[in-house]
């Protein structure tokens, strides 16, 4: 592991005691450690503000909510979906990956589906 005088903004944006300091900087002994830090090498000052800027932005990314209108829809459109596929072809046996594992296409795509709602109603970060 190299340094942190040695990082760039972008690499101190991604290391976990600094993000730590940065969005909870009243911890008594983060705090000292990076203000120490910075008076040590102050020539990372620029550095270290443009990571703190970064990991501020990333912090209050907030993932766009669907309505119940458009959640209601989509899961209307992905029944509809499973409707026409089980309509237009009869069910094959599955092979490759599906088969090894008994897992049937269908059910693979209900589960994609769930979880590509989840994740845009819940988003990743509350």
């Amino acid at each position: 592991m190299k340094p942190y005088s040695d990082y760039s903004a972008e690499e101190l944006a991604m290391e976990n005691l600094f993000i730590r300091w940065v969005r909870f900087p009243e911890d008594p002994s983060i705090r000292t450690f990076w203000e120490n830090w910075i008076i040590k090498y102050p020539y990372m000052k620029a550095n270290v503000e443009k990571a703190r800027e970064l990991v501020l932005a990333a912090s209050d990314w907030k993932p766009d909510t669907l309505s119940n209108q458009e959640v209601n829809s989509l899961w209307g459109r992905i029944r509809s979906s499973i409707e026409q596929i089980a309509d237009r072809e009869p069910v094959r046996p599955a092979t490759g990956f599906l088969k090894r594992n008994g897992i049937s296409a269908m059910l693979l795509v209900f589960i994609v589906a769930v979880f590509i709602l989840v994740f845009v109603f819940y988003g990743i970060v509350k």
